[in-house]
């Protein structure tokens, strides 16, 4: 081997460890991102839960339901597309999200200001979610065969 031909093995190794270095750092860096993003998603969705009243179906408030339906459908988002993790969504969330969600599914009366239902108000995601947050509570209840 010739003095050129081992620079050249030199410098491309080095080039070699140069990237695969980069390539390291940038993976830390997208993991980094995504975990600030997650945070970000649990203060955005704290807040969404931040007073929400009690809903009453004799006397509706328009501003209380599209609060709460807010909060429904930001914590359906972040479950239908695992933005938090769910055991987290499911743990914090899900009492409150079930009681407000069934309440809001059970009144079939037009919410003051608006031309819908609260039933109507309740997307299919916001469904979906309930449905996924329901099955998993269904699965920690031990079954036993005899």
């Amino acid at each position: 081997m010739t003095k050129f031909e081992l620079i050249t093995l030199i410098i491309a190794s080095f080039s070699i460890a140069v990237s695969l270095i980069a390539v390291y750092l940038s993976g830390k860096a997208n993991n980094t991102n995504k975990n600030m993003f997650r945070r970000q998603g649990v203060i955005d969705l704290h807040m969404a839960w931040q007073n929400i009243n009690e809903i009453d179906e004799k006397n509706l408030i328009g501003p209380d339901v599209v609060k709460a339906v807010n909060a429904l459908s930001l914590t359906a988002s972040l479950w239908n597309h695992d933005v938090i993790e769910k055991s987290i969504l499911y743990q914090t969330y899900w009492t409150s999200y079930k009681d407000l969600y069934d309440t809001l599914n059970n009144i079939n009366e037009l919410v003051p200001g608006h031309k819908k239902t609260c039933r109507s108000l309740m997307t299919n995601e916001i469904t979906k979610a309930y449905e996924g947050m329901k099955n998993v509570n269904l699965s920690t209840v031990t079954q036993t065969i005899i």
